[in-house]
């Protein structure tokens, strides 16, 4: 399967209250996704193994096709991980490094054996040079999941 094959998966995902932080893309079909979707690469990762390492250099996004995955934070034991996020299939993974070229700011790994596509940032900014107005949909779309996840930091730091 090649990350096209997935579109689906997203176009599903945006109907999903359950999902808040799904990529949202209502008037996006098949073929919408198609397009962006080609640029993506799709890996395999078993239950337990990471996606992300804290402090790595890299601007790949990762969109999530299948599985669940959780992010978290090493505590200062060095050994004690502890959960921040699950996400789920429809959703995005990386986005912060993606936008801004800083390292991974958290861990990431699979609790279910998972699906992800992989979309460079140069693959990205092929497709924004193809199709400018899908690109630039897709931006609100990762804008509004950062919005919501910053919405829940905040929210947990004040109780």
């Amino acid at each position: 399967m090649n990350g096209a094959d997935w579109a689906s998966v997203f176009v599903c995902a945006e109907s999903d209250r359950a999902m808040p932080d799904a990529l949202a893309l209502p008037h996006w079909g098949d073929e919408q996704w198609g397009k962006l979707l080609l640029h993506t690469t799709a890996r395999p990762f078993r239950a337990g193994e990471f996606v992300i390492q804290r402090g790595a250099a890299d601007r790949t996004l990762y969109l999530v096709a299948a599985g669940s995955l959780e992010v978290g934070v090493t505590q200062v034991d060095g050994v004690t991980m502890t959960s921040l996020a699950r996400i789920s299939a429809g959703s995005v993974l990386g986005e912060q490094s993606f936008f801004d070229g800083q390292p991974r700011s958290a861990n990431v790994w699979a609790v279910a054996d998972s699906t992800l596509l992989l979309l460079p940032f140069e693959a990205f900014t092929r497709f924004g040079e193809d199709d400018p107005a899908l690109a630039r949909d897709f931006l609100f779309a990762m804008a509004r999941v950062l919005s919501i996840r910053l919405r829940n930091t905040s929210f947990r730091l004040r109780r």
